[in-house]
Parts: structure tokens; C-alpha cells; sequence
């Protein structure tokens, strides 16, 4: 193979690394795969394979081989051959094509669904306890988020950390919440058919290290839905002690599908 060919080979795969990495940033699909903190170094990087590509594709024959050569034995020109530029190019394109951007309910259970909150990495015990006082000082902002209907908007990992630290416990015990997640059948701590699991994707880093969060839902009878379909719950948050573990139970009021927010991974 000529080294011009080699050449137009390396500008292809570094091409194909930019314009992928750009559109993933562009078109929002990085959020199922990246933490928002990565996601300006990530559209950065594509913009670099596609100058990259751009300046050895512009870099003539006699300029590529100056830097090569030394006692008049030439090391050849910048390029790469069909084999690594297959390798390196393919399984990203067909990542592109094939990939869902969502987990499915296959990939939740094979991960393992977390039900409490020491069972995340992120998770540390507090060196010391919230001390408790006779509300927030006159003027603050409660740090809980709110409805327009007056309920906490809570996530999974909320009512986990609840369960798990007493102090946060009693800002949501018998409080009316608001939870949006996936649907999960519960298999296990459901003897009447009327509980099941609400999860939602807790990540660190990348969707490599994702981990399901999941507290249970009461309702009032057998819920019909598909698996992973996005939920809205309305209802009261309670922390029954559960096979000798505090356990976070939401009992519904009303649960409803819902479109996926905007970010579908909890950080």
C-alpha cells in the first residue's frame, strides 16, 4: 500500500473519532453514556481528530517523510493500514448504529439492583450527624425541592439515603413526594402482587459503572406496565423496617406513565 493511501486512511479513522464524537455531544445522546462533567472535554476532543485529520490530509508527501528520515534511511510516512484502520474504526461505527442509548431490563438485572444506599461507592457514612434544629433560619430556602402541588421531588437515591441516615429520614417520613422512574416487577418482599420496584441509573463516571437504584412502590393493587416504562409516582413516603433494614416505601396515590427526563441518569 502507498504511504499517500496509509496516510488517507489515518485522516479516515481520525475523521470518524471526530465527527462520531461530535455528533454524540451535538445531537445530546452523550447523556446516556457520559457524567455532564465529561461532556466539554469529550466535544473538545472531536474537534481535535477532526483538525487532526484535516492537517495530515493537507500535509503534502515530501512534508510527511522530512521528519522521518535520518542517515538516509527513511521510517516512512504518517498512516496506518487496512487492518488497524478497521479495528479502529468499525466497532465505533457499529456502537453508533446498534447501540440504544438505554439500558434494558436484561442489563439492569445482570448489574444488580442497589436497595441500599451503602451498596453504591459513592456512598460514605457522615463523619458526624446533621445536627437537628427547629427549622431553616427565617427567609432560607428549605434545601428539598418542591412541586408546584407542594410535594418533595424526590429521586430514588434520596429515599435511600433517607433509610440509611435518620436525621434526613424525618425531612421525608409521611411526606407527600413525587418520584419519577423505571417500572421493575418485584420478585422478591411482595407476597400480595401490589409492590414493585422504581429504579433509576445512578453513575459516577460513564455508563460503564451505571447502577440501578430502587425503592418500593405500594399501590393499591397489581400495576400493569412494561418493563423499564417510565413512571410518575405521587404519593407518601414511608420507612417500614423490612427484614430487620429500614426500607424506603412509597405508598401511591397515583402512578402514571411519563415521558424520560431530560437526564435519565441520576449523578
Amino acid at each position: 500500500m502507498s504511504a499517500t493511501a496509509k496516510r488517507h486512511l489515518a485522516c479516515g479513522v481520525l475523521l470518524v473519532w471526530g465527527v462520531t464524537l461530535s455528533y454524540f455531544c451535538l445531537s445530546g445522546r452523550i447523556a446516556a453514556y457520559l457524567h455532564p462533567a465529561f461532556h466539554i472535554y469529550t466535544a473538545i476532543s472531536g474537534g481535535v481528530f477532526v483538525l487532526l485529520a484535516v492537517l495530515i490530509f493537507l500535509t503534502t508527501e515530501a512534508e510527511s517523510h522530512s521528519c522521518c528520515c535520518h542517515d538516509g534511511c527513511c521510517s516512512g510516512s504518517f498512516g496506518i493500514g487496512i487492518f488497524p484502520a478497521m479495528v479502529l474504526s468499525l466497532p465505533l461505527l457499529l456502537a453508533v448504529f446498534l447501540s440504544p442509548s438505554r439500558f434494558g431490563s436484561t442489563a439492569v438485572a445482570n448489574r444488580g439492583v442497589v436497595d441500599d444506599i451503602a451498596g453504591l461507592p459513592a456512598y460514605s457514612p457522615p463523619a458526624q450527624p446533621r445536627q437537628p434544629s427547629a427549622g431553616p433560619p427565617a427567609g432560607a430556602e428549605t434545601f428539598l425541592k418542591k412541586t408546584k402541588e407542594g410535594r418533595i421531588d424526590a429521586e430514588t437515591v434520596d429515599l435511600l439515603y433517607a433509610a440509611a441516615e435518620p436525621t434526613i429520614r424525618e425531612d421525608f417520613d409521611g411526606k407527600d413526594v413525587e418520584v419519577i422512574g423505571q417500572f421493575l416487577p418485584a420478585k422478591t418482599g411482595n407476597p400480595n402482587g401490589d409492590r414493585f420496584q422504581l429504579i433509576r441509573l445512578f453513575v459516577m463516571c460513564c455508563a460503564a459503572d451505571a447502577r440501578p437504584v430502587a425503592v418500593m412502590v405500594q399501590t393499591s393493587g397489581k400495576m400493569d406496565f412494561e418493563e423499564m416504562d417510565w413512571l410518575k409516582i405521587t404519593g407518601k413516603a414511608t420507612f417500614p423496617l423490612l427484614n430487620g433494614r429500614t426500607t424506603p416505601v412509597v405508598v401511591a396515590d397515583s402512578v402514571i406513565k411519563t415521558e424520560p427526563p431530560p437526564d435519565s441518569f441520576l449523578y
